[in-house]
């Protein structure tokens, strides 16, 4: 990730003010891949006015996702997330505070090359 810094932790500080643009890495893991977990993530980012992407990791345990907004949204799709839809089975939500240069402009599904 260009322009990044990651901060890292193992949860999400909420003393921070609510309506500050923030960026964080999810790395979500346990059956997520081919499960629609991807697009199932992507419709909830949506929905809740977050920007990003989301993308499979090389391990086929875990995906990736950039998310970007408010503090409420974050929150609210990290714990979300540690459900994932009704075929994934998620053992883990790690996240991490970035510090970055980019802003995202909508969110979505990233696919292998």
């Amino acid at each position: 990730m260009k322009d990044c810094m990651i901060k890292k932790s193992t949860y999400i500080d909420t003393s921070m003010n609510t309506n500050e643009i923030k960026t964080y890495r999810l790395i979500i893991k346990g059956k997520v891949q081919g499960v629609g977990f991807r697009h199932w993530f992507s419709d909830l980012a949506i929905s809740l006015g977050l920007n990003g992407y989301i993308q499979n990791k090389e391990s086929k345990d875990e995906v990736e996702a950039i998310i970007q907004g408010d503090m409420q949204s974050i929150l609210s799709i990290t714990e979300k997330a540690k459900n994932g839809p009704s075929l994934a089975l998620v053992e883990g939500v790690i996240p991490n505070s970035i510090i970055s240069n980019v802003k995202y402009s909508g969110f979505i599904v990233k696919y292998e090359t």
